[in-house]
């Protein structure tokens, strides 16, 4: 039981599928900043490397082991001192991740060859300082790389794990009582980075929130403008005829006077939980402002019958209030292909929604395309409720 404990501790915390990609990119940000860091550490203390190593150990350890940290730290600088993509994807995270990784590992290795030739080539009495030396190094490794648990963990274990390894088998006490220290102090190492991917899961989580809760009308719980217009920019994106529909609520301002605001928000709940029954695949239900509500979608997902569909819901809803009531609705349609085409598509379907008004409410007024026949700029389906 106290393995499973141990492992379940070391395996750290499972991130949701929704958060896999902003995760990655913080992840990877952290990383890119320490390991930029850890790097030049490695590079300004080869000269004490090399003046420290064990006058038994050969040049190839004095000098050529200490070349290949500095060719590695090197271009690891290089590589994350490439300017970064605007908008990074994850894609790109995982590659510096990766990158990172790959340069540790291998400088954890060459770190630990190092380490052991040094100390079986020196003197008995200046034997034990190498392996201090290296585990301040895993440590300060483990320390820049604990972002990533895999990352971190594989470093520290090769870092560590040969000199706790060689110390144990020694004989010696004070060899074992030092393989042990070293090995307490990487079993602390690898919870702390545990603990650090959580407190960065709760800051992902954190910020997806903020940003779920910037995207949604407090009052109705759909969509607000601004996720509307992003889900508007999206369908720009991928160059798609879309459609918009403008739902306006008839006669709101008397519901306000007559039976206060607080029954006028029941209201738009009750409202925006019709408008809501509709919002699923690419279509977005969404509340533009005061009793004004939006339906987008592709022009293939959000049929035109869908807002006569709407028509006869709203005016046989029972209604907080204990009466009935009608709403207008103006539909335009847009081959888009920029986010600056919101501006004209929304205009498009507000001036059809004032036709609605103007011309009895209670009606979807409809533009066409316009590149449709030209039959009419607009037409209308009134919908007549028993």
């Amino acid at each position: 039981m106290t393995w499973q404990r141990i492992l379940a501790v070391l395996s750290g915390p499972d991130v949701p599928a929704h958060l896999r990609e902003d995760f990655t990119l913080l992840t990877a940000d952290h990383m890119r900043g320490q390991a930029r860091l850890l790097f030049l550490g490695f590079i300004l203390s080869l000269p004490m490397v090399v003046y420290g190593a064990s006058q038994g150990a050969g040049a190839v350890v004095a000098y050529g082991l200490p070349l290949a940290v500095f060719v590695l730290s090197a271009t690891g600088l290089i590589v994350l001192s490439r300017p970064r993509a605007q908008a990074p994807d994850g894609e790109e995270a995982r590659r510096i991740i990766d990158t990172v990784w790959k340069l540790c590992l291998l400088n954890a290795a060459v770190g630990s060859l190092w380490c052991i030739a040094s100390w079986a080539s020196a003197p008995l009495e200046t034997r034990i300082y190498y392996p201090a030396i290296m585990s301040i190094g895993g440590l300060v490794l483990g320390y820049c790389l604990m972002a990533e648990r895999s990352v971190g963990m594989t470093v520290v274990v090769v870092t560590m794990g040969p000199p706790v390894t060689v110390l144990a088998s020694t004989g010696a006490p004070m060899d074992q009582v030092l393989a042990v220290a070293m090995a307490i102090g990487a079993g602390f190492q690898l919870t702390m980075m545990v603990r650090h991917q959580r407190l960065l899961l709760s800051l992902v989580e954190e910020r997806h929130r903020s940003a779920e809760l910037a995207r949604r009308d407090p009052l109705t719980g759909l969509a607000n403008r601004r996720a509307l217009i992003e889900r508007f920019e999206d369908f720009a994106a991928r160059r798609m005829p879309v459609r918009l529909m403008v739902v306006d609520i008839d006669r709101f301002k008397a519901i306000n006077d007559r039976f206060g605001h607080d029954m006028g928000d029941r209201v738009l709940r009750t409202l925006a939980a019709l408008l809501g029954s509709h919002a699923r695949g690419e279509i977005c239900a969404a509340r533009i402002g005061g009793e004004e509500f939006g339906l987008l979608g592709s022009a293939e997902a959000l049929d035109p019958a869908i807002a006569l569909q709407l028509l006869q819901e709203i005016g046989g809803a029972t209604m907080p209030h204990g009466e009935r009531i009608t709403a207008s609705i103006g539909v335009a349609d847009a081959a888009v292909t920029d986010p600056d085409d919101w501006t004209p598509l929304y205009a498009k379907a507000d001036r059809a929604l004032y036709s609605a008004k103007n011309d009895g409410r209670n009606r979807v007024v409809a533009c066409d395309l316009p590149q449709s026949p030209p039959i009419s700029d607009e037409r209308e389906a009134l919908v007549s409720h028993g």
